[in-house]
């Protein structure tokens, strides 16, 4: 991820302060595993090619709780934006 995940922070901040701390934990348990499918299909397809989002995004919805639209599109848009982290 983005060592500033700024977008994630962004939505993060908008949810009530429960909410977001239990987004926050799992995002620090996930989020090696994160790492490992966008590298993964970082080598499938390029990162702005839809299907890498597709793929995260669906990755996303099984990884983290549910519901959370704006959180993955956040999620999706900081790994995008971390090529080095990805080696992409």
């Amino acid at each position: 991820m983005s060592r500033e995940w700024t977008h994630t922070r962004e939505v993060l901040g908008k949810l009530q302060p429960i909410t977001a701390s239990l987004y926050l934990g799992k995002l620090a348990l996930k989020s090696p595993q994160l790492i490992a499918q966008a590298r993964t299909l970082s080598q499938q397809y390029p990162l702005h090619d839809d299907r890498f989002k597709i793929h995260m995004i669906h990755y996303l919805r099984e990884t983290m709780p549910g519901g959370m639209e704006t959180l993955y599109e956040a999620l999706l848009t900081d790994i995008m934006a971390d090529k080095l982290q990805l080696g992409a």
